[in-house]
């Protein structure tokens, strides 16, 4: 037995300095040269950048970007919402003010539904309810027809009316739903009906031409909007030269040589205005017995009012009295 515990002995003591033999040659050993180790090892070894997207020059919010805009750059470590390459980003258009040499970020950019409003166009939302939008059935992405209803009114209008008003416009959202976000599919999966579903929408926004929002503002403010849905592949739209435009409110300033009766359009015609009175038509209700007569210009730097006027008319059985009080009729009959 002492023998076998001497032998044991004498076996560990070997292991053991073997292992002090192999320990003392791996401190003596030269590092590594891998570079990627020295780099771990923070041995001054340049780390590895990454190109994204700067900007070229200082940028300002509001204006789209151009590639001569920008220009790639390589930096240490990726932001957040970089880009990889020129094209992606070109377009966009900041929300704020880039500094020179600074990442353009997808958070520094305009998003949402404004991105989705054409040019020489106007998002404007209405009041809208179950009857108002076709039963809740429109959806983003659709075209209407608004249609509007002025109740009769001593003040500005001789007669209830209805008619179109604006034709073909393109719905961008309806209640929380909209074009550039639509309601989540898991949503629907669920059959969850959101607080802010289209049942239970109250605003529409649809996309009128700048020249056209007056109307609709001063239509909706004095009478009821009615949202009428069509099919997007009809394409039918009123003959405008059928009618005469609509009298602005301001007066124009012509240059000289330049076409009085030239209509205006686009922002011109939103500056100018329209007027409650020509919205709803200048002539008076009985237009058999006055014959249809244009509704005079207004022009807010010349015009005045005119002064009420009484005219007779005899009948064989009757006496024919008509109220004239600027551009609007009335004849009441004794």
């Amino acid at each position: 037995m002492v023998n076998i515990a001497k032998i044991a002995v004498g076996t560990l003591l070997a292991i053991a300095l073997a292992l002090g033999v192999y320990g003392w040659m791996l401190a003596k050993a030269p590092k590594s040269a891998d570079p990627q180790a020295q780099i771990a090892a923070g041995e001054g070894q340049p780390a590895s950048t990454i190109n994204v997207v700067v900007a070229a020059k200082a940028l300002v919010a509001g204006q789209a970007l151009k590639a001569e805009d920008l220009q790639m750059a390589g930096l240490t470590a990726r932001p957040d919402g970089a880009y990889d390459d020129v094209p992606a980003a070109v377009g966009s258009v900041p929300a704020v003010d880039i500094p020179q040499g600074a990442p353009i970020l997808k958070g520094q950019l305009v998003t949402g539904l404004a991105l989705k409003v054409p040019e020489g166009e106007r998002a404007v939302a209405v009041k809208v309810d179950e009857s108002v939008g076709a039963g809740n059935r429109i959806r983003p992405g659709d075209f209407v027809d608004v249609f509007f209803v002025l109740r009769r009114d001593g003040n500005e209008i001789d007669q209830s009316q209805a008619r179109l008003l604006l034709s073909r416009k393109r719905v961008l959202a309806y209640g929380a739903a909209s074009v550039d976000a639509l309601t989540s599919q898991q949503d629907k999966a669920d059959g969850k009906q959101q607080a802010n579903s289209p049942e239970s929408a109250r605003t529409a926004v649809l996309s009128v031409p700048v020249a056209e929002v007056s109307r609709l503002a001063l239509g909706g403010s004095n009478g009821s909007l009615l949202l009428a849905l069509r099919n997007p592949a009809d394409t039918s739209e009123p003959d405008m030269e059928k009618f005469s435009p609509l009298p602005g409110v301001l007066a124009v300033s012509l240059p000289k040589g330049a076409v009085a009766n030239t209509p205006l359009e686009g922002a011109d015609a939103a500056q100018a205005g329209v007027a409650m009175s020509s919205l709803a038509g200048a002539t008076g209700v009985n237009r058999s017995n006055l014959g249809a007569r244009p509704a005079a210009p207004m022009n807010a730097g010349t015009a005045k009012p005119a002064a009420p006027r009484v005219r007779t008319a005899s009948s064989d059985s009757s006496l024919a009295v008509e109220f004239v009080r600027g551009a609007n009729s009335q004849t009441v009959r004794y």
